[in-house]
């Protein structure tokens, strides 16, 4: 998980859910399903949720610019770029 200064109410909720999954895999020895596995894999579960959960209330990609900023920034803080066949382009 980032080290954010600024974090939004998204990614609040985001981190609360994150724990609540954790301890529940550890009292009960469960496991996450596949997707939560490669979001986990990325270092970027709470940034992806709290990217989610803005999109979900807010219905507006626009609205969620600060959680896309945190998720980009843990995505390449990461690694990420190298792990994926995507490349960015330059929008002229």
């Amino acid at each position: 998980m980032s080290e954010n200064k600024s974090k939004s109410k998204y990614y609040e909720e985001a981190l609360e859910q994150y724990k609540e999954m954790v301890e529940e895999e550890e009292e009960d020895g469960s496991e996450r399903d596949s997707w939560d596995k490669r979001i986990t894999d990325t270092g970027c579960y709470v940034e992806n949720l709290a990217l989610q959960l803005c999109h979900a209330e807010t219905n507006d990609w626009r609205q969620c610019f600060p959680e896309m900023a945190q998720f980009r920034s843990c995505w390449e803080k990461n690694g990420n770029r190298d792990r994926v066949q995507t490349v960015d382009r330059d929008l002229k």
